[in-house]
C-alpha cells in the first residue's frame, strides 16, 4: 500500500486530519471554519485516494463517505480500502524508430523498462519480462539453463540472478512452469518483494485480445549474442513484423501435413510449433534475435489506448538471421494460466 496517498483536509469532531502516504497527522485546529451551510441541504465527510505517479487505482474511484456509524465507506467497494497497482505499458520514452539486436543500436532511453536480464549459474544471459510488480514471463528453457530436465522448479530458483532497471539485482522467491513445458515453452518467476515501479521499471501489459496478424509489427529488446556473436553488455532492440504461420511451419518442417512433416531447420535445431506459437520474420535490414533474447517480450503498441502489450514471448532465438523466423509464445493463448498461477500464488 505504499503507493496510496489520501491528502485530505476537514472538520471532523473539532479535529483537522491530514493523511499522507507515509505518516498521518492530527492536529487540533479550533480557529478551522466550518463549511457554510446551505438551505434544504447537509454536509458529507468525504476523502479521495488517490495513487503516485507509475501507479493506479486497481478498482473504485477512490471516494469514501463517513456514515453514521463512523465507517469510511466507498460506493464499490464497501469498507475494503483501495489498492494501488503498477500502471503497465506506458513508457515515458517509447521506442520511435527501426533499431537493431543484432550489430545493432543501444536502447538509451528506457523504451522497454518491462526487460528483465537472467542470469543462469553457469553464467548464460537470456531474458524476462515484467508483467506486474512481483511477476515476470520467460521461456522454460531458461529456466532450464545448465540444470537437466530432471532439475526440480523448486531447485532452480536459487540458482538464478535477475536484473530489472538499471541492473538492480532483485531475489527470486519461485519459479512455476507451464504444465506442459516441453510444448509450451514457458514459466512464472515471483519475486519476494515487490519492485517499485517508475521511469526504469515498468510492467508491460498483458493483452485483453489477440494482436497477432500476419504483417503487424513489433518490438523485441534483448541482451542476447550480437553479430560477433558475443553477448552485449547493453539493451537493444529491433522491430519484427508478424509472418505467415504457414510459411513458418514449412520453413522449419517442410510441411503443413503432420504426416509429411520432417525435421529442416537450417541452424539444426528444432522450435515447438503449434497452436501456442506463432513466427516473427526479419527486420527489414534482415537482421534478427539471437541466443540470449528469449524469454524478451513481442511488444506491440496499441494506438487506441497508447498502451504497449506483450502479444508474445521469444522461445526460439537460435535463428540469428541465418534461419528466416523466430518463434514466440502466443501470450492470449497461455494468459488464462498466468492469471490462474499468479492469483494461486
Amino acid at each position: 500500500m505504499s503507493a496510496l496517498q489520501a491528502v485530505v483536509a476537514l472538520l471532523l469532531c473539532g479535529q483537522l486530519f491530514a493523511v499522507e502516504t507515509s505518516e498521518t497527522t492530527t492536529a487540533t485546529d479550533d480557529s478551522c471554519l466550518k463549511p457554510p451551510e446551505i438551505a434544504n441541504g447537509y454536509l458529507e465527510h468525504l476523502v479521495r485516494y488517490r495513487c503516485k505517479t507509475h501507479y493506479k487505482l486497481r478498482a473504485g474511484d477512490g471516494v469514501y463517505t463517513l456514515n453514521s456509524e463512523k465507517q469510511w465507506i466507498n460506493k464499490d467497494l464497501g469498507e475494503q480500502l483501495p489498492e494501488c497497482e503498477a500502471v503497465c505499458g506506458k513508457p515515458k520514452h517509447p521506442v520511435v524508430q527501426v533499431q537493431r539486436i543484432i550489430g545493432g543500436s543501444l536502447d538509451a532511453k528506457g523504451s522497454f523498462p518491462w526487460q528483465a536480464k537472467m542470469v543462469s549459474h553457469n553464467n548464460l544471459t537470456s531474458g524476462a519480462t515484467l508483467i506486474n510488480e512481483q511477476w515476470l514471463l520467460t521461456t522454460a528453457k531458461n529456466l532450464f539453463l545448465g540444470h537437466d530436465n530432471t532439475t526440480k522448479a523448486k531447485d532452480i530458483a536459487p540458482t538464478l540472478r535477475l536484473y530489472v532497471g538499471r541492473k538492480q539485482l532483485v531475489e527470486i522467491e519461485k519459479v512455476l512452469l507451464h504444465p506442459d513445458y516441453s510444448e509450451v515453452d514457458i514459466g512464472l518467476i515471483k519475486l519476494r518483494e515487490k519492485v517499485p515501479t517508475d521511469e526504469t521499471v515498468m510492467p508491460i501489459c498483458l493483452p485483453s485480445k489477440d494482436y497477432v496478424e500476419v504483417g503487424r509489427v513489433g518490438y523485441v529488446s534483448g541482451w542476447g549474442r550480437n553479430a560477433n556473436f558475443i553477448f552485449t553488455e547493453h539493451l537493444k532492440y529491433i522491430m519484427l513484423p508478424v509472418a505467415d504461420q504457414d510459411k513458418c511451419v514449412q520453413h522449419y518442417e517442410g510441411s503443413t501435413v503432420p504426416e509429411k512433416k520432417t525435421p529442416k531447420s537450417p541452424v539444426g535445431v528444432q522450435p515447438a510449433l503449434n497452436e501456442h506459437t506463432f513466427c516473427a520474420g526479419l527486420s527489414k535490414h534482415q537482421e534478427d534475435t539471437c541466443y540470449g533474447d528469449a524469454g524478451s517480450a513481442f511488444a506491440i503498441h496499441d494506438e487506441a489506448d497508447d498502451t504497449w502489450y506483450a502479444a508474445g514471448i521469444l522461445s526460439f532465438d537460435k535463428s540469428c538471421a541465418t534461419a528466416e523466423y523466430g518463434v514466440y509464445v502466443k501470450v492470449s493463448s497461455i494468459l488464462d494460466w498466468v492469471q490462474k498461477t499468479i492469483a494461486d500464488n
